[in-house]
């Protein structure tokens, strides 16, 4: 009796035990859950809150870039100083180590001021608390209304955004460093732009700082190093044309007037000559005046003296071209009687393609090997009104992602291809036209007719034929079209055999009255260039045009992008 009685009293007392381990267990389980749900819960706000950071870094840009004249106006920016590590400064490392070399060609290190060499944005502020107004740090933050208030299971969020602008300096070598500088006359068409943005969740006490470093570039490639003249067709020049050289356009000290893969035929009494030669030379009473900090002189023409002339100071049909006149004569070796002085254009040194020559972008193939790029390459464009892919030339994706108007054909027009803000008529080629604008249709420039300004120039992209007879500053460049159509068909384009003798089929006339301040580029022929015309070479205007804001563009910077630099 006693034995069943100590045995059921065991049982007891394992069943306590079990049970008391069990609870421990469930206790444990618990805690384990809420720990586990806990991290889930912090984690979620984290990925949400560098989300609304990164919403904020995007934003922030496509200001920049909507609004690309304040990256150029001084107003908008104020220094920075090494020691200011507020908001957005301090995200810039004051100082850094760079490699150069010394007068004795001896590479050496040197440790270069960052921070105070860059400037912080003052050009209107954001109310990032939401207090109703805009104070402290918020004074620097882009003025941007945010897209996102709301993220997650309905968090309210906030973010604010703001850039430090370096402004690069030109480089006399590849080889240097890249430095920003405060000097304008060392200021290249380069900008590095580091965006800081705050991403915050209040009633989730989240926040982080999210910097993205970023490179805003010309869409534009190497304007005033180009010729006032380049035709990959022949060129005709004929009456009283007047052309001021590009003095440096062949290298130091040598200029170019006219660069073609094609013979250049001069009738009448045209001439070349160096702009000062042009300008304090000229003949009659005419008087240069000053626009916008630049001289300009409709009326000029070069001296016919031996000495001012590089070119063509004879009238009538002797050629008589100097080393500024670059073409194909039928000379091996410069000595040709009354030719001139300069051999052949070498066929593989002349341009292919000169979509690519002004913008850096290769839009025709060389398929035979002949130095010439006759057959067009193809991309696709998305359709920003229907987000549809369309295939065409990749000259004219790059136009209808980049142009800032577009006079479009009755083609551009059916295909619904442009965003309402880039829709302009032939009215718009005024002195009020900038930046880059293609003319599809109606792109004659009559007598009367001024489009772009010296400080405001204009690159005008024009398809096809054009008859010039009014003033333009800026760069025109002649586009050749997929034979008559505006936009290649997706089985693409090859040029014909008369499309390739002529260098492409886009033509251009000159006549009087007409003057370029800058350049004039044409896939096809010169038609005729007459009358007292002048193309006058302005590397001041092309400097502009390459300077642009509205030619800027922003590409990311490798190992920009991160999340521990600074936390405001």
């Amino acid at each position: 009796m006693s034995s069943r009685i100590r045995q059921s009293g065991n049982v007891l007392i394992v069943v306590v035990v079990l049970l008391l381990l069990a609870s421990v267990m469930t206790l444990f389980a618990l805690n384990v859950g809420l720990f586990e749900q806990r991290s889930s819960g912090n984690d979620l706000r984290s990925k949400l809150v560098t989300e609304v950071a990164e919403a904020g870094l995007a934003e922030g840009m496509e200001y920049l870039r909507q609004n690309a004249g304040a990256i150029g106006t001084a107003g908008n920016w104020e220094r920075c100083t090494d020691a200011d590590t507020t908001f957005p400064c301090g995200a810039i490392v004051p100082n850094s180590n760079v490699q150069t070399t010394d007068a004795g060609g001896n590479v050496v290190t040197v440790n270069v001021a960052r921070r105070s060499s860059m400037y912080y944005w003052r050009g209107g502020g954001f109310d990032f608390d939401g207090n109703g107004s805009v104070t402290g740090w918020e004074t620097r933050m882009l003025p941007i209304t945010p897209a996102v208030t709301t993220t997650g299971n309905g968090f309210v969020a906030r973010y604010g955004v703001a850039p430090v602008l370096c402004r690069v300096a030109y480089k006399d070598d590849d080889a240097e460093p890249t430095v920003c500088t405060d000097d304008p006359a060392d200021t290249s068409p380069t900008s590095i732009l580091t965006f800081v943005s705050v991403g915050s969740l209040p009633d989730e006490n989240a926040r982080v700082t999210l910097t993205q470093t970023v490179g805003a570039f010309s869409i534009l490639n190497n304007l005033p190093g180009k010729p006032p003249v380049v035709a990959s067709g022949s060129v005709d020049v004929t009456g009283g044309l007047q052309i001021v050289t590009n003095p440096n356009a062949g290298g130091a000290g040598v200029p170019v007037s006219v660069w073609t893969r094609k013979d250049l035929t001069k009738t009448g009494t045209p001439n070349t000559c160096y702009f000062d030669e042009f300008t304090r030379f000229t003949k009659g009473s005419v008087t240069p005046t000053i626009e916008d900090g630049i001289v300009v002189c409709d009326d000029c023409q070069c001296d016919l003296a031996p000495d001012s002339s590089l070119s063509y100071d004879k009238s009538g049909n002797k050629q008589d071209e100097g080393i500024d006149i670059l073409d194909i004569d039928g000379q091996i070796d410069g000595t040709v009687a009354g030719k001139g002085v300069n051999i052949d254009v070498v066929p593989s040194e002349f341009p292919c393609d000169l979509f690519e020559f002004v913008f850096g972008v290769k839009a025709w193939n060389d398929a035979d090997g002949d130095f010439f790029c006759e057959t067009k390459l193809l991309t696709q464009y998305k359709n920003p009104n229907t987000g549809v892919l369309t295939t065409m030339g990749v000259d004219e994706a790059f136009l209808f992602k980049n142009a800032l108007r577009v006079i479009p054909s009755a083609e551009t027009t059916a295909a619904n291809l442009l965003n309402a803000s880039q829709v302009a008529t032939s009215a718009y080629l005024s002195s009020a036209a900038s930046g880059l604008v293609w003319c599809q249709t109606g792109c004659d420039i009559g007598s009367n007719q001024q489009v772009g300004t010296p400080s405001r120039p204009v690159l005008l992209v024009i398809d096809g034929a054009a008859r010039i007879q009014g003033r333009v500053f800026g760069l025109i460049l002649l586009r050749s079209k997929a034979g008559a159509l505006t936009i290649t068909p997706a089985s693409g384009y090859v040029m014909s055999a008369t499309e390739v003798q002529n260098g492409g089929n886009a033509t251009l006339d000159m006549n009087a009255g007409a003057t370029v301040y800058g350049s004039v580029v044409v896939q096809g022929q010169i038609d005729k260039a007459n009358g007292t015309a002048a193309i006058v070479y302005n590397a001041d205007v092309l400097i502009n045009l390459t300077n642009d804001p509205a030619n800027q563009r922003f590409s990311g910077v490798p190992g920009g992008w991160s999340d521990e630099r600074i936390s405001y």
